[in-house]
């Protein structure tokens, strides 16, 4: 476990395929999708319906259902940027290729402060390569300009990078350093910190945020904890917001990375508000 210090001035399913790029904030519909459950691991097991849509989760009390393979559920969500999102017969959403850049699935329904978000996902890349996508959260609304949001990059999409905190999912061996359950470029994790499964494996993720304290648990184990400290530069990208940059109420969302190979799927997404708490 990596534990890091970084306070930010300041995130049915409709049977579908091909959540393209192009205009900020769009429906996130399409075409019908073919990609079956590649077993269900040894890990986030078998499907298993945590409830309907927007109510408690009858397994996990506090836990609001905010993605059930439903399409009341997938209406919540919009669809921005690059690449795409795939939604599938079986009830998960896949990130596919697409147009130039990369694309944000993202829960529109309403920002949280903080929150224990709790999903499923799965490394569905084919041919020995291992898919690259990420869970964002406490950004702003995807939309040029976003208020309190300076991102040096115009595309909307990037907001969710440059202004909230990605959550990286990437088991490669290869290719970015980053791997899964790192608070990118703020507390990165190595492979073996990463905790990292066989493609086409489920995973259960959880992402506890409460004040500027982020902890990322995966498969039951918690890999990182990371402290949001004022004045830490993003490393290596000067014109990317530092710490001071992040804020602390916003949207959350999921990847799409935009490679031939960065197909990821993603089912249960469930969300506790504890602000209050």
């Amino acid at each position: 476990m990596r534990k890091l210090i970084a306070l930010p001035a300041g995130a049915a399913l409709i049977a579908a395929i091909a959540l393209p790029g192009g205009a900020a904030g769009q429906p996130a519909s399409g075409k019908d999708g073919r990609h079956g459950d590649r077993g269900g691991g040894h890990h986030g097991g078998g499907w298993k319906h945590q409830g309907k849509c927007g109510r408690e989760s009858r397994r996990e009390p506090g836990y609001v259902v905010i993605f059930d393979g439903s399409r009341r559920c997938f209406e919540q969500w919009r669809y921005t940027g690059g690449a795409s999102m795939n939604l599938q017969r079986d009830g998960t959403v896949q990130s596919g290729a697409g147009a130039p850049g990369l694309g944000v699935l993202w829960f529109k329904a309403r920002p949280y402060g903080d929150f224990s978000l709790r999903l499923q996902f799965r490394d569905d890349a084919t041919g020995g390569a291992r898919a690259n996508s990420g869970v964002q959260v406490r950004f702003p609304a995807p939309k040029s300009p976003a208020p309190g949001c300076d991102a040096a990059n115009g595309e909307p999409a990037w907001i969710a990078v440059q202004c909230g905190h990605e959550i990286q999912i990437n088991d490669g061996v290869g290719g970015d350093a980053r791997k899964t359950g790192s608070i990118y470029g703020f507390a990165d994790l190595d492979s073996a910190e990463s905790k990292p499964t066989p493609a086409g494996v489920w995973n259960d993720l959880e992402i506890t945020v409460v004040g500027q304290t982020y902890t990322v648990t995966r498969n039951g184990e918690v890999i990182n904890e990371f402290v949001n400290e004022p004045g830490i530069p993003f490393p290596g990208r000067p014109d990317d917001p530092g710490s001071d940059g992040r804020g602390l109420v916003g949207y959350v969302g999921l990847q799409a990375h935009g490679a031939p190979q960065d197909i990821a799927s993603f089912r249960n997404v469930r969300i506790r508000d504890i602000s209050a708490e």
